[in-house]
């Protein structure tokens, strides 16, 4: 039994994180550690100090730590000490940051969505040349002369409908590293010293500034987002990497995967 209270069922979260390993769980372990401050209740459970940083060990105690996050205290103890489902987190998220939403939407499109909105967010303090380099990391096709003035919105919606789970991996993957960096100082420790890591930096590394900017925009939001924010922007990243890996591709070969098939949808140019 877990030592934190789960809410349960909550199939959008547990079996996702259960199923990850050590390395995929430390960049969560590490948004509700450091920047939960007193209220991290995870450092104090008896299976976190026996076991850290074996996560796996305790990745119960990690989901309802999260699940806490996204309740209120009050409500929380009204509610036997759960907190609430990762669905209600993420409506929550997508409603701070000002994200349009359907009931029907799957929990992965209200993620993606959600995604889109921190890079349009960051878009804005970018420099050109960081908005060519974020461009051209997803979409190698595009040319300089493709770079849109305003946020790209319809080339990012087209990207990832001919690029299907592997577009939309590789922009979890920038979003989630430059947030790591951003807040923890350091990027998405399991894919450390693979081409995949090596690739994702260089252009995480254009988001990078305009991420940082928004940590004033999360400190606003008030202090449980500083630690939901970027825990729904792993997740969602964890979603996409297990959704490759469940359609037999091999995420390491992501950044080097062929584009030929979204050129021609791609060689467009949005003004």
């Amino acid at each position: 039994m877990s030592e934190i209270k789960l809410r349960e069922p909550d199939h959008d979260l547990i079996p996702l994180l259960r199923k990850c390993s050590s390395e995929e769980l430390d960049n969560l372990v590490g948004y509700l550690t450091q920047k939960g401050g007193v209220s991290s209740q995870l450092k104090s459970t008896q299976v976190y100090r026996r076991w850290h940083p074996d996560h796996t060990k305790y990745v119960d105690e990690i989901i309802g730590e999260i699940q806490k996050y996204g309740g209120n205290t009050i409500l929380n103890i009204i509610r036997g000490g759960t907190g609430v489902a990762y669905r209600d987190i993420v409506l929550k998220v997508a409603s701070r940051l000002k994200v349009k939403t359907a009931k029907t939407d799957t929990i992965d499109q209200i993620e993606q969505q959600i995604l889109v909105k921190v890079l349009e967010k960051s878009w804005e303090k970018m420099s050109d040349k960081e908005k060519k380099s974020l461009i051209e990391g997803i979409m190698p096709e595009t040319s300089a002369d493709d770079l849109p003035k305003e946020f790209p919105m319809a080339l990012l919606q087209t990207a990832i409908i001919a690029g299907g789970g592997i577009v939309s991996y590789q922009l979890s993957l920038i979003v989630a590293g430059a947030v790591a960096r951003a807040s923890l100082q350091r990027g998405i420790t399991f894919v450390a010293g693979t081409s995949l890591a090596r690739w994702s930096a260089a252009f995480a590394g254009a988001v990078g500034l305009g991420i940082a900017a928004l940590w004033t925009l999360f400190d606003v939001l008030g202090p449980a987002y500083r630690v939901l924010i970027p825990c729904v922007l792993h997740i969602a990243m964890l979603r996409q990497l297990y959704v490759l890996r469940e359609n037999g591709v091999d995420p390491q070969k992501v950044a080097t995967a062929t584009t030929s098939s979204r050129r021609e949808i791609l060689f467009r140019k949005f003004s």
